[in-house]
């Protein structure tokens, strides 16, 4: 199908609140209409009466045409953030049709984003203004102008963003070389309103570090965020702790209580550890996913808005085939899936800049006059430390070493864990290896690829040494 898509005029298509013959949207039809379909956006939640006014006044002269109204509920019409957050998602709703936008109408705003959406979408899109008849030569008809745009690769709504959002807000997170592809995906899919996240990874790699990032730069940012562990309750529990319940509803509930998706409306929700979850309260799940409404124990249903984030550091596609966890519900959360590598994965170089973040952090965290100086020897058992708690126990480290250390750390006050003292063992290189090379493919569960990543050898290297000490992979 081919669609027309424009917001109305809301000056210029009315005079003295009646719609004018020759406003932009009344003069396109009249000149210019060649489409199956006319979408007229409003930036209201519901009812607009200049939008239905319209849309009467064209069906009036063109019965055969069919206009719609569509609602974007948004609050600042000249909030580029906004504007972008609620018509990218409803452009790629009408991905496999030909759009064309009538950039006209509608404050500069949403001029802008209308260009940004042609730009950045891979959309089937054409943009065209018109130029009013007063201001033609002939002032005959006004004149229909496309505008022609050369698509960029480069990643124009990001660019953007840039200064309007990521200014200020990337304040709070530290991002490591390795993870900056995540956390740009991350500031893409958090311009995207009302698209729900799933964040893989081990525990402790930093998911609700990353969960707290797409919210911050979000246009959610100034509504509440909420977190729960969902491995943490029991279903009654859980369900209560979620949704709410009224008073008299079990023993001990003494008086209304507001769930967290209540507290998190307008803003975001993270469930972690969603994989844990029973079939009854996926299901429950599905229901608030499906239906965008909560049902607070013993109550009635309740209308709801906010952005769902989940993160697990288990296989849900491995769960699903198992029969522990809903395909449907997976589908529903992993809209977009953002992996977060361990911390051997990441590599001496992001470990590095992790310890000296932490080493600064840390200071000023817990009110320390001196930055720790930590000596060669402790700085080589901490980068070569394989870290199973990831990210968590580095941190839990450094903060350790504060407590316990005034200005230097050296080797021997480490905690023992960091440097095992093997007794009766070879002490020859080649022994070394062979039991590193061991550790590492084993804690990678017999993957190569990473295994060579995370020692610093090439794929041919590895299978070299692989060969010479006789291993096995698991």
């Amino acid at each position: 199908m081919k669609y027309l898509i424009s917001w109305h005029a809301y000056h210029h298509d009315f005079s003295n609140g009646q719609v004018v013959e020759d406003g932009p949207t009344l003069s396109f039809h009249e000149h210019f209409y060649k489409h199956d379909e006319h979408i007229l956006l409003s930036a209201e939640k519901e009812e607009d009466l200049r939008a239905l006014h319209i849309r009467s006044a064209l069906l009036k002269k063109y019965p055969d045409r069919k206009i719609s109204i569509r609602h974007l509920d948004i609050n600042d019409p000249i909030n580029h953030a906004e504007i972008q957050s609620k018509t990218n998602p409803f452009l790629a709703e009408l991905k496999d049709h030909e759009l064309e936008i009538f950039v006209s109408p509608g404050t500069p705003a949403m001029q802008v984003v209308w260009y940004l959406a042609h730009m950045s979408l891979n959309l089937k899109t054409t943009l065209y203004q018109t130029r009013p008849t007063k201001f033609t030569l002939k002032k005959e008809r006004p004149e229909l102008i496309k505008i022609n745009m050369e698509r960029s690769a480069i990643g124009l709504t990001a660019l953007y963003h840039q200064q309007d959002i990521i200014k200020g807000s990337n304040e709070n997170f530290f991002i490591t070389p390795s993870i900056e592809n995540i956390y740009e995906n991350a500031r893409k899919v958090a311009l995207t309103d009302e698209v729900s996240v799933l964040i893989l990874g081990d525990s402790g790699t930093g998911k609700e570090n990353l969960a707290r990032y797409i919210h911050a730069n979000s246009i959610r940012s100034e509504k509440p965020y909420v977190t729960i562990n969902c491995s943490s309750f029991g279903d009654n529990l859980l369900e209560s702790r979620l949704f709410g319940y009224k008073k008299g509803t079990f023993t001990g509930a003494d008086k209304d209580s507001v769930g967290l998706f209540e507290e998190a409306h307008e803003g975001t929700i993270l469930l972690d550890e969603i994989g844990d979850i029973s079939p009854y309260m996926q299901q429950a799940l599905l229901r608030v996913l499906q239906e965008k409404e909560i049902m607070p124990l013993g109550g009635k249903p309740k209308k709801i808005d906010v952005r769902v984030i989940a993160a697990t550091n288990q296989n849900l596609v491995k769960r699903c085939e198992e029969g522990f966890f809903r395909w449907d519900l997976y589908y529903r959360l992993s809209v977009v899936e953002l992996d977060i590598p361990n911390l051997l994965q990441r590599g001496k170089q992001d470990l590095r800049a992790l310890i000296e973040f932490f080493l600064s952090q840390k200071k000023k965290q817990l009110k320390k006059q001196r930055k720790l100086n930590l000596s060669k020897d402790a700085l080589d058992i901490l980068l070569n430390y394989p870290y199973p708690g990831n990210v968590r126990e580095l941190e839990n480290i450094i903060s350790r070493l504060y407590v316990f250390n005034e200005d230097s750390v050296s080797a021997d006050v480490l905690p023992k864990r960091l440097r095992p003292h093997p007794t009766n063992l070879p002490l020859n290189i080649e022994f070394v290896e062979k039991e590193h090379i061991s550790k590492v493919l084993t804690h990678f569960k017999g993957n190569k690829r990473q295994t060579a990543i995370a020692i610093g050898w090439t794929i041919n290297t590895l299978n070299s040494k692989i060969e010479k000490y006789g291993l096995r992979t698991p």
